[in-house]
């Protein structure tokens, strides 16, 4: 059943990323995202680019198919989530069928801890850029201004192949 969905991933992208998180984040995903975009990064995000009537599912393959990134939002209710579970697979799935392994960027949120992330994630891990939202702000260099830094370098990584008329 998952893989009935699947499409082959397309050259050029509309977004930057798409995001992938529980909906009990929403407000922090918001924040990272108009963060963000305020630097000309664009994203995909469920409650702004899905369709209403269309399939969540067919949703969410055409979210993957047309970012060049995803970005997964690990929380406790992430990981409670099986639509996350499911679009980690999806992630999966059509990286290593594409060949864009690093596609996946993950950020562990609230002392995640590897172990608890769901298997596809865990197969994929070597590929995978993680970046720790900083629980310690008195940590050198654990600041939120350096958690954005990385995550714009990781988002601009293989940039160039954006669609120009996005």
């Amino acid at each position: 059943m998952k893989l009935r969905h699947y499409q082959p991933l397309l050259e050029e992208f509309n977004y930057d990323a798409f995001i992938s998180y529980s909906h009990y984040d929403k407000t922090w995903v918001k924040s990272l995202h108009d963060r963000l975009q305020t630097k000309g990064f664009s994203f995909c995000l469920d409650d702004k680019d899905f369709l209403v009537g269309v399939d969540i599912a067919e949703c969410v393959v055409k979210a993957i198919n047309s970012s060049r990134k995803v970005i997964f939002v690990i929380t406790e209710d992430f990981l409670k989530s099986s639509w996350g579970t499911y679009e980690v697979e999806m992630t999966r799935m059509h990286a290593f069928r594409e060949g864009r392994e690093s596609m996946v960027i993950v950020i562990l949120m609230y002392d995640i801890k590897k172990d608890k992330l769901p298997k596809a994630l865990k197969e994929i891990w070597y590929k995978v850029v993680c970046i720790v939202w900083p629980s310690d702000t008195e940590a050198p260099y654990n600041s939120e201004d350096i958690f954005y830094e990385k995550l714009s370098i990781a988002l601009t990584d293989g940039r160039t192949q954006m669609c120009e008329n996005k």
